[in-house]
């Protein structure tokens, strides 16, 4: 699911158990939170991510919210860059 910045604001008092920082190609960040147990992505107005140009950028925007558990989620795509299938190994994940 998404939420966009503006609806994201109406919850301030709500608190966010996790954002994950999750890392894009060409440097850019995505900022994925979990809210009232429910998964969101943060879209902008026209229901696309928005993508920042840091991780430190996600923390900062979120920096009014309560908010539990930061982690970053780096790029992992060299198996698949080298033709392997899928493992089922879990994603790296480092608390920020």
């Amino acid at each position: 699911m998404h939420m966009a910045t503006g609806e994201l604001k109406t919850h301030k008092h709500d608190p966010i158990a996790l954002l994950e920082i999750v890392s894009m190609e060409g440097r850019y960040y995505m900022a994925r939170f979990y809210l009232q147990g429910q998964g969101y992505v943060l879209t902008g107005s026209d229901d696309k991510p928005v993508l920042f140009s840091g991780a430190c950028a996600v923390r900062e925007y979120f920096h009014d919210f309560q908010v539990e558990a930061v982690e970053v989620i780096p790029p992992t795509g060299t198996d698949e860059m080298i033709g392997m299938p899928d493992s089922s190994s879990e994603t790296m994940r480092v608390p920020f």
